[in-house]
């Protein structure tokens, strides 16, 4: 729970929140820290439950990864993400009933189309934001506020039809420090060890679901593959997904003892950042780019996929190309290794990232975006 009592009441729920390791997972933590002390304001952050923090309260749901859903998964013929937020729907309506917030702050798209219904059917006055990180490109038909993440998928949104006058570009917030954090060669030294780094080894990290549909892992292990006996030990850090076990035996066929895949705990990601030499994700599309902020802010040189997102997110301090040729790939995570890094490249990246998205700069329009949306009109800085 976050502001003093009274004030605008305002719902975050996050289905997967204790139990996933999503950007949205990470970003629901960040808001509610960032609006902690936002006058007249009382936001709630609800979680699927596992490991919540104190003041996050847990409800009651069917997680996409247990048995039980995997069970109504098949008897409904839904995936069992969907009967997560099926189920987290109906262990929230006694907290909705209850509290009455005059706001929901959401990211999954069927948990919010079951607001909606909730609403039309009870009269039950709340206004709903929809937090588009996906992104989807589905019609914005289930709520009455769209939050767009980038320019882009802002502008994209339009081009299909879109209403702009109930959207708002707001980007992704981040906590950061005043500089990058002072690399600590024994911390460092631990990390790579904890990978089984060989020594004298450069280590390209990379971050994200362990995947090869949106994250294109699998392009990754390619390329670096390619490089030949100098290669740099890849490191993918992130969530396992259904594709993970496939990309894993790819990794191992291309890369033998020179790759390490697992899940990094949330909160030792500074230390992984901090141990690498450079960071790479080929990304075709993103919603936002959480993990591309996060390394340009520890000041790593990093390798994506030269699209509007990308030049928007990384501005013009990262190595972009067509990722989709493995040789153009390998050439970019080549001049991002050779690059001879001084401190004051790293501070620029880090400085570039906090005035574009720390939360001193957005969490006041963060603050104006709920009050306003509470209301049912647009904040004042939407039409600045």
């Amino acid at each position: 729970m976050s502001g003093g009592p009274g004030g605008v009441r305002i719902a975050v729920p996050c289905t997967g929140l204790g139990r996933v390791r999503r950007g949205f997972e990470a970003f629901t933590r960040e808001v509610a820290s960032a609006l902690h002390d936002a006058p007249d304001m009382t936001l709630r952050v609800f979680g699927g439950g596992g490991a919540l923090q104190p003041g996050e309260q847990a409800v009651w749901n069917l997680p996409r990864d247990s048995a039980a859903a995997r069970v109504v998964s098949a008897l409904m013929r839904r995936g069992p993400y969907f009967v997560e937020q099926a189920t987290f729907f109906a262990g929230f309506v006694p907290h909705l009933h209850a509290w009455r917030p005059h706001l929901v702050y959401f990211a999954d798209v069927n948990f919010g189309n079951a607001l909606w219904h909730w609403r039309r059917l009870t009269g039950q006055r709340f206004q709903l934001l929809y937090y588009n990180g996906g992104p989807t490109t589905k019609p914005f038909t289930r709520c009455d506020w769209v939050q767009q993440v980038t320019p882009v998928h802002f502008a994209s949104a339009v081009a299909r039809g879109e209403s702009p006058q109930r959207m708002l570009m707001l980007p992704h917030g981040l906590s950061l420090g005043a500089g990058p954090a002072v690399r600590a060669a024994t911390r460092a030294a631990a990390t790579r060890r904890a990978w089984a780094v060989p020594d004298g080894r450069a280590v390209l990290l990379s971050v994200g679901m362990l995947g090869v549909e949106r994250k294109r892992m699998d392009a990754l292990v390619d390329a670096v593959a390619s490089m030949g006996h100098d290669r740099p030990y890849l490191v993918m850090l992130g969530q396992e997904t259904p594709e993970t076990p496939a990309l894993r035996e790819r990794a191992r066929a291309h890369l033998g003892a020179g790759v390490w895949m697992g899940t990094w705990p949330r909160e030792r990601m500074a230390e992984a950042y901090e141990a690498a030499d450079a960071f790479a994700l080929l990304s075709l599309d993103e919603g936002f780019g959480l993990a591309y902020v996060e390394a340009l802010a520890a000041g790593l040189p990093c390798v994506a996929h030269d699209a509007a997102n990308t030049r928007y997110v990384l501005g013009s301090h990262a190595y972009l190309g067509d990722t989709t040729v493995p040789a153009a790939t390998a050439a970019l995570i080549r001049r991002a290794l050779g690059e001879a890094t001084t401190d004051e490249d790293r501070r620029a990246r880090h400085q570039w990232v906090r005035g574009q998205f720390g939360w001193d700069a957005l969490a006041p329009r963060y603050a104006a975006m709920m009050r306003a949306c509470s209301a049912g009109v647009r904040p004042a800085w939407s039409d600045a």
